[in-house]
């Protein structure tokens, strides 16, 4: 109304009676005219301040997938250089591959392709074009992906290559080259034609039509496997702990010969030192040795552990874990071995599928009965024989060791005092044992509930059962 009334102005009311009409002036008004909000205007600012924020919004969104970007470009930069700088100071540096190469070898990780899959990540089979001089081969090669966490999977990687690459023996799955490209990390190994060990010993797919492997056979891969873990204990430069000895780590070649395998878990012990100090404990339960699961450290006697358990699951043809997945009531293969030789019927334990053969040897079945017995069933590490006696053993040169009916306590610490194995024992004096249980530390049954407290740990010989007691 600003428009059409001037700033002074009279106002009166009219009205009508129907013959005439009055006009009525109120002289004594004031007339004050107020602007009223305009809504579109509102509207608009409310526009122009959504824009605004929706767009300083998105730029902080781009902002920070920007430096997210960099950051993870940054870190994937700085890890490559560190493998490589670690991998230049191996010696014999392995080759590394392209990973187009690597994924076209394996038909971009065919599901077809896979040969398994472990804690660490999946193994695949692929076919790589090699050239040498002036001559190229196609070679089968096994392929390593690590699909572990990003945390760990670099010092796995970096630590897997470290060991294995040193390692030259005709037991040992040689290392063929690596890769790393794009937040991938994979080693190449050769391809062994027969698979692994546990694919023969355990009938879990009958569809495989796994052949059975005869008595001379399952000899032969004992000796392989000794030899080869003798070799990383006493003849390489460095002593090679392998901390997961085990059926499904032994690889078999076109001719069934075994050689040790995944050396994920591996450590090389510096000189002048006889064992590996851990935090938590490694390996599979079933394989442990108990004094591991105990002090943390790792020695070549825990590997001997290891080994009798796989010659037992090799003779007997059973896991070294028997029963349901409850753990209150899996057996110790162990045990039961030790129960049928307290018992004066070693020979029963021997696996049906050729313990009626021509080729069977119960001399021999005997003799590997008892080492297994030695090495995984002898509770006190100093009691173990030593790879090296093992070899004695395996070629026949020294009579198999003596083996007691009942089977030894085991006490921690030993009467005699720590082992020579242990290097220095109040490195782990400390450890508590809030996780550790009865089986963690006797690899073994677990019962309902375990006193946790310092002291010493004995288990008794009932077969089949253990108990735990501190004195």
């Amino acid at each position: 109304m600003r428009g059409n009334i001037p700033q002074q102005a009279f106002i009166g009311f009219t009205a009508s009676t129907g013959e005439g009409h009055h006009l009525h002036r109120i002289l004594s008004w004031n007339l004050t005219v107020e602007k009223l909000p305009d809504h579109r205007a509102v509207r608009q600012r409310k526009m122009v301040l959504s824009a605004v924020l929706a767009s300083a919004a998105a730029t902080v969104v781009i902002i920070s997938v920007a430096v997210f970007y960099f950051y993870m470009r940054y870190k994937a930069l700085k890890m490559e250089l560190k493998l490589s700088e670690a991998l230049r100071r191996l010696p014999g540096t392995p080759k590394e591959f392209k990973y187009a190469m690597i994924r076209k070898a394996t038909n971009n990780y065919d599901e077809a392709r896979k040969l398994g899959k472990g804690g660490s990540g999946a193994v695949y089979r692929g076919t790589l074009r090699l050239r040498s001089d002036k001559t190229c081969q196609l070679v089968d090669v096994a392929v390593k992906k690590f699909t572990r966490n990003r945390d760990r999977c670099y010092d796995d990687f970096l630590a897997e290559v470290d060991v294995i690459n040193r390692l030259r023996h005709r037991n040992v799955v040689p290392l063929i080259g690596w890769c790393y490209e794009k937040g991938e990390l994979l080693l190449i190994y050769e391809y062994m034609p027969n698979d692994s060990l546990d694919q023969y010993l355990f009938e879990e797919n009958p569809r495989l039509q796994r052949r059975i492997l005869g008595w001379n056979t399952r000899y032969d891969i004992i000796v392989d496997v000794a030899a080869g873990l003798h070799y990383v204990h006493h003849e390489h430069e460095h002593m090679v702990i392998h901390r997961d000895i085990k059926a499904s780590n032994i690889m078999l070649d076109s001719s069934f010969h075994g050689h040790l395998g995944d050396f994920g878990l591996a450590r090389i012990v510096t000189l002048n030192k006889n064992s590996y100090t851990d935090v938590g404990v490694a390996g599979t339960w079933g394989f442990i040795a108990p004094e591991y699961s105990v002090c943390h450290k790792a020695t070549r006697k825990t590997d001997v552990y290891a080994f009798g358990v796989l010659v037992l699951e090799i003779i007997t043809g059973e896991r070294a874990l028997a029963g349901n997945h409850d753990y209150g009531t899996l057996q110790p293969l162990t045990d039961w071995v030790w129960w049928v030789h307290r018992e004066g019927r070693l020979l029963h334990a021997v696996d049906d599928k050729f313990s009626s053969t021509q080729e069977f040897d119960p001399k021999d079945a005997t003799r590997l009965l008892l080492l297994g017995l030695a090495c995984s069933s002898n509770p006190n590490p100093s009691d173990r024989p030593s790879m090296a006696e093992v070899v004695q053993v395996l070629a026949k040169s020294v009579p198999p060791p003596e083996v007691p009916l009942v089977k030894p306590a085991f006490v921690w610490p030993p009467e005699g005092g720590i082992p020579m194995e242990f290097d220095d024992m109040m490195a782990t004096s400390s450890l508590d044992w809030e996780d550790m249980s009865s089986s963690e530390a006797l690899g073994a049954s677990v019962p309902s509930e375990v006193n946790r407290r310092k002291g010493r740990v004995g288990h008794s010989n009932t077969a089949g059962s253990v108990e735990v007691y501190y004195v």
